[in-house]
């Protein structure tokens, strides 16, 4: 026991100094009886408690960790030090769960550290000196607000054994580029399927034309059997399916660049109800493997403009600025899985080298740092052999977890002045948005006006696609010569639906004396003002006529202007309200104004004024106008305001256009037929009030009653009868606040 007295003592003095200095809060003399100590170990017993709390370093010298107990990292770091090898510096447990880590660091002089029960690490895994045993003990972990990165490893040093890095994907069903950060790796069935095994939370169906499960290809079935799995080939510059997942999810097992990139459709986890449309919950993936470290180099497409899909290797973030390129344009594209309703492509470059990236996307989260797990396309410049190493000293700490969140907001990016960013949005009926897509043209003379590698050619989405078409080409990014008059932005956009769509126009240094942009719908025949020093939206639909959707609908022209007004209408909208639609308008400058007409049409293209407002005057401030259609048509309402000065000239303000439904249905039940004693009752635009329910039998006996309030013209109630019901048909009679009586059937099954 003597040999345990300075050890003792140092981890006495060491935690009463914490405790003295606030670092850490915890029962420090408890702490002492909860593990023994001798030259070699520290333990906790069974039904004991170690607690490290705030951002604290523990360092164990030449000494194992036993934990029997309960271990809470908190936010501290853990170091092993000393020059003795693995059969004294280990970490172990009872085995009844993994030890868990939040910073795990090895600095060893000699030797190493061996991991000889389950270990997990929440955030940074450092393997500064000496090697680290993983022994198929270590996992990564991810979850929603934090994934845990393997920091730069040392020359010399190794993570020998494999691991588990987990990757979290939150609950949306989309298309995403993924890669398995590891070598010598198990099947993709034993890792992103988990065995086959379904546990909640916890991996993803692969689908394909011909599932053959466990015992046969590992494919999963679903309602069409729809691949949703691929591999890129970059000789034939296309996806493959992935038709057998009994195979490596990494292909290669030299230690070196052996991941590979996916394209891969996440559902949730592997509950067979995500393969119904609509259907989705969060799930991690796990990749098997040993973890690549040190310099890692793919080959590339030795074709001038060929792409090639690389997978980032580390079990980190990584830097593209300090990734190297070999005959590869400073040019990235990645998955945006926030995009639309399944995920977009976006693209970033740095042509002139300063470290700051252009985003085809500006709402895109996605930064230079490519994430864990994350795979991305490149393209090559010229003629000859093609290559992108990565190395330890390219690792990012820059976790972003927005890459896996919804997008939000309009963030422009974008090094310097010239540029204009659009934005296409999906624009819903309550006004609200979801962003789809995105593109850019940038203006400099030392730009071509001919298409070469400074343009980005356009990846195609399976959504919506927004781009700038020059010379047949469709271009994620236009860059050419310097702004003049009469310049022309010719957009191209593919893909759409019959629904409301918006534009947000973000123009960068555009602005200089007698050039103003104009937005021209050859569809609508008419020309919005773009500002080329702000921002401006235009929202727009796209209707049953063809016309409405061909792809050369809009361009952006730089001209002389058409017009002087002082009045601007800032802003447009319509919307439903009640059985009509309700349009506003807001404008600025009112100066000199004689009155507003509102302007209605049923297709978009030809419009009669319904309504004459005037001018309220007295504020160049700016005022704000409505007016309520009481006359709404069921389908498509265009709506647009024409604004006349003292002097007779005219302007329009850009078009809206609201649907209205068909028919409401007042009450729905499903599912029809039921099971049980709840019946789930829509209600559909009703009013709010006392509504009385009576069940009544086939045979007229009343089998339930029940009151209740509904505060909400659109809920959905579970009505409760409290005892199962039997088999039969059923009438529910629903007498709603002013005594109106509805009936609808309901058939109740076993």
């Amino acid at each position: 026991m003597n040999s345990s007295l300075p050890l003792f003592f140092f981890v006495k003095h060491f935690i009463e100094r914490a405790v003295m200095e606030k670092k850490i809060a915890l029962f420090a003399w408890v702490i002492l009886s909860a593990f023994k100590t001798n030259a070699q170990e520290i333990k906790i017993y069974t039904g004991c408690n170690m607690l490290l709390q705030g951002n604290i370093f523990v360092v164990i010298n030449n000494t194992a960790f036993k934990n029997d107990g309960i271990f809470t990292a908190g936010s501290s770091t853990v170091v092993f030090t000393g020059n003795t090898d693995t059969s004294i510096s280990y970490v172990n447990g009872c085995g009844c769960s993994p030890i868990a880590f939040n910073n795990l660091s090895v600095s060893k002089s000699a030797y190493g550290v061996a991991l000889k029960s389950a270990v997990s690490v929440k955030d940074i895994l450092a393997v500064n000196g000496g090697n680290l045993y993983a022994d198929s003990n270590l996992t990564l972990r991810s979850d929603a607000s934090l994934t845990a990165r393997v920091a730069p490893v040392a020359s010399g040093s190794y993570i020998i054994g494999k691991a588990n890095v987990e990757r979290h994907v939150p609950a949306r069903r989309a298309w995403r580029l993924l890669t398995a950060p590891v070598t010598n790796s198990s099947s993709i069935f034993n890792t992103w399927q988990n065995r086959g095994v379904y546990t909640t939370g916890l991996g993803l169906l692969v689908t394909g034309p011909a599932p053959g499960g466990a015992g046969g290809n590992g494919l999963d079935p679903s309602a069409q059997n729809t691949v949703s799995m691929k591999a890129w080939n970059y000789s034939t510059q296309a996806f493959s399916p992935v038709l057998n997942t009994h195979v490596a999810i990494s292909p290669g097992s030299s230690g070196t660049a052996d991941n590979a990139g996916y394209f891969i459709f996440v559902r949730g986890d592997r509950d067979p109800v995500n393969t119904i449309l609509g259907n989705t919950n969060i799930t991690t993936i796990t990749s098997i493997g040993v973890l690549q470290t040190g310099t890692q180099t793919f080959s590339a497409s030795p074709v001038p403009g060929k792409y090639t899909m690389i997978g980032n290797p580390y079990a980190s973030p990584v830097d593209f600025n300090n990734i190297i390129r070999t005959n590869l344009i400073k040019r990235f594209y990645v998955w945006d899985a926030t995009l639309n309703t399944v995920g977009g492509y976006v693209m970033l470059d740095d042509l002139d080298n300063d470290g700051i990236y252009d985003k085809t996307v500006s709402a895109s989260s996605q930064t230079k740092d490519i994430q864990s797990s994350q795979a991305f396309f490149v393209e090559t410049l010229a003629n000859g052999a093609a290559a992108i190493t990565f190395t330890e000293l390219g690792k990012s700490g820059n976790n972003n977890n927005m890459m896996f969140r919804p997008a939000t907001g309009n963030t422009i990016t974008g090094a310097g002045a010239g540029k204009i960013f659009v934005t296409l949005n999906l624009l819903n009926s309550d006004n609200t948005t979801i962003v789809a897509d995105g593109t850019f043209a940038a203006f400099d003379n030392k730009f071509s006006a001919v298409v070469d590698l400074d343009d980005a050619l356009k990846f195609g989405n399976i959504n919506e696609n927004l781009s700038v078409a020059r010379n047949n080409t469709s271009l994620a990014a236009e860059r050419r010569p310097a702004l003049g008059l009469n310049d022309t932005v010719y957009l191209k956009l593919t893909n759409t639906k019959q629904r409301n769509y918006q534009f947000i126009f973000e123009s960068i240094g555009l602005a200089q004396p007698g050039i103003t942009g104009y937005l021209e719908d050859s569809y609508l025949g008419t020309t919005t003002n773009i500002s080329l020093s702000g921002s401006t939206s235009v929202n727009f639909s796209v209707a049953a006529a063809t016309a409405s959707a061909i792809n050369n609908r809009f361009r952006i022209v730089f001209k002389q202007a058409l017009f002087t007004l002082p009045v601007t209408i800032s802003h447009v909208k319509a919307y439903q309200l009640n059985k009509n639609i309700a349009v506003e308008w807001k404008v600025e400058n009112e100066i000199n104004m004689l009155k507003y007409v509102v302007e209605k049409s049923t297709d978009g293209i030809a419009f009669t004024p319904v309504n004459t407002t005037a001018v309220t005057g007295g504020n160049n401030a700016g005022n704000t106008y409505s007016w309520i259609d009481g006359k709404a048509l069921q389908g498509y309402n265009f709506y647009r305001i024409k604004s006349y000065d003292l002097s007779g000239a005219v302007k329009y303000s850009s078009i809206v256009n609201v649907l209205m439904e068909t028919k409401i249905i007042p009450f729905t039940i499903y599912p029809n037929p039921a099971k049980g004693n709840i019946i789930h009752l829509q209600f559909g635009n009703q009013p709010n009030g006392n509504y009385k329910f009576n069940l009544i039998s086939n045979n007229g006996q009343l089998i339930w009653s029940n009151e209740l309030f509904i505060n909400n013209s659109n809920t959905v109630q579970a009505l409760n009868t409290e005892t199962d019901l039997r088999a039969g048909v059923y009438q529910l009679q629903i007498i709603g606040p002013a005594n109106v009586l509805e009936v609808k059937e309901l058939i109740v099954e076993q």
